[in-house]
């Protein structure tokens, strides 16, 4: 009897069991490796790292098709797939939250492999400059060969330096729950994966580039828990990342040892990918690629590959870790992604003439809580008849590593500046993380949802460093056409 769990379970095995393998990539994922963790800066890096959410600011939705190779199955034609829709949404007084469901399985109608459907409901939260942690809580459930469950939680802690520097650590399946009903008396668990790793992110007018270095140490096993460690090096670079259209590529490798078949293997693996982003404004279209080779090594020579396509849609786009220094060269001319900003005439710098420690004379600052923060600002209606888009043009004369900004919209200017009074007469409140972008759009609609008549409008910048002071512009008034 014994002989014929062992068959089973090793046949089981073979058909690929979903909570088995390391499914959990996008396609970033699947182009760098599991290094990806360390930045996991789009709704599938939830799946890595929750804490990651903790740097994602406004929306995103994903959509993945994972295409797997059909390498060790029984049937010679089996047609594996995963897929995954994924979305995040922040929250700006509470963090970011992400849902991302996925479901594997095979594509032919007489399979042996079973089905997977995959939820996860994931937080992640800065909670201090830098210092980023989150959770997730996932369900799994399996029918057609089994059908069998499981909950279980994941956790991680990513903290960002100033240096440019990235170190992250999480848990995935820290609870190592077990999947049931258990199957012919042998209870079999999900497996969990501790993660450590750290990058370094080289930014430029012209390019990023990130350098990544991950470790993975599993426990897993059907018969008897085995633990296996893996090593990846990844790295991804971006080209144009202020242009309307930006491109990307990225590779990775990984080696170690892995489970394959119930026996430790040796484990290699070369992957890369390509991304190309276009900016729509005040969210992003990016089409990304992936491809990853089989990591053991096969009975018929064969070379399977796996390839993933994905589709994101969001804030976002390209990913920023602001912590460039523009050149003298960018900050004179710094790049303009909008076609119908070039029609702008340049308008000479003149400082505000103020005295020392006072932002603006009209409004009650708080002169040892906020410093002047120098922005120009150009703010172009390039609205059409159904389609309203305000551009607000920032050019910041000094260079503060901000940690967050916001950008508020009034009808006049307030005269004490407070919470109170801020929420009363704020029209519109746009905020982010890190560097305020060249570029801020908005539709014209408000808080409560009413689109704004023509008229004057004041608008306001303010930041927070990564040291915790806040500064603040002079208003600057603009015209709603």
């Amino acid at each position: 009897m014994k002989k014929v769990i062992i068959a089973v379970l090793t046949v089981q095995f073979l058909f690929a069991a979903a909570y088995s393998a390391d499914f959990l990539t996008g396609a970033r994922g699947g182009g760098m490796g599991f290094s990806f963790f360390v930045l996991g800066d789009d709704p599938s890096g939830a799946l890595y790292n929750p804490a990651s959410l903790g740097y994602i600011n406004g929306w995103q939705s994903q959509f993945m098709y994972n295409k797997r190779n059909n390498y060790g199955y029984v049937q010679p034609d089996e047609n594996p797939y995963y897929g995954l829709f994924g979305a995040v949404y922040n929250q700006p007084e509470w963090g970011t939250f992400s849902l991302n469901s996925l479901q594997s399985g095979s594509m032919l109608d007489n399979t042996d492999i079973p089905t997977v459907n995959y939820f996860s409901l994931s937080f992640g939260r800065e909670f201090r400059p830098g210092l980023a942690m989150g959770t997730s809580v996932k369900y799994m459930d399996e029918y057609g060969f089994l059908e069998r469950s499981a909950f279980d939680f994941d956790f991680g802690i990513t903290y960002r330096t100033l240096e440019n520097i990235i170190l992250a650590a999480s848990v995935e399946n820290v609870v190592r729950s077990k999947l049931t009903p258990v199957y012919m008396g042998v209870a079999e668990y999900l497996p969990r994966r501790g993660r450590m790793g750290g990058a370094y992110i080289h930014e430029t007018d012209k390019f990023q580039a990130a350098f990544l270095l991950a470790s993975q140490i599993q426990e897993w096993g059907i018969l008897e828990k085995q633990t296996t460690f893996l090593t990846n090096f990844g790295t991804e670079w971006w080209f144009n990342r202020f242009g309307k259209i930006a491109f990307a590529a990225r590779g990775g490798y990984t080696v170690g040892k892995g489970l394959f078949n119930e026996t430790k293997s040796d484990y290699n693996s070369v992957s890369g990918g390509l991304s190309i982003n276009y900016n729509l404004g005040s969210n992003d279209l990016r089409v990304d690629y992936g491809i990853e080779t089989f990591p053991y090594e096969t009975t018929d020579g064969r070379s399977p590959v796996n390839h993933y396509f994905s589709l994101n849609f969001g804030w976002g786009g390209v990913p920023s870790y602001d912590r460039f220094e523009a050149s003298e060269e960018f900050m004179e001319n710094p790049p303009i992604q909008y076609d119908y900003l070039s029609s702008l005439e340049p308008k000479a710098y003149e400082p505000p003439q103020m005295e020392e420690n006072d932002i603006d004379p009209d409004t009650d600052f708080d002169i040892n809580k906020y410093e002047r923060y120098e922005v120009e600002m150009d703010v172009a209606d390039i609205s059409t008849m159904d389609f309203k888009r305000i551009v607000f043009y920032l050019r910041p004369r000094t260079i503060i590593n901000t940690n967050s900004w916001i950008l508020y919209v009034f009808k006049a200017k307030i005269k004490k500046w407070d919470e109170v009074e801020i929420d009363r007469w704020a029209l519109k409140v746009i905020e982010g993380k890190g560097l305020p972008p060249l570029n801020v759009v908005w539709d014209g609609i408000s808080r409560d949802g009413r689109l704004l008549p023509s008229g004057k409008y004041y608008c306001i910048l303010t930041a927070v460093d990564l040291q915790g002071k806040h500064f603040a512009t002079q208003w600057h008034k603009f015209n709603l056409e």
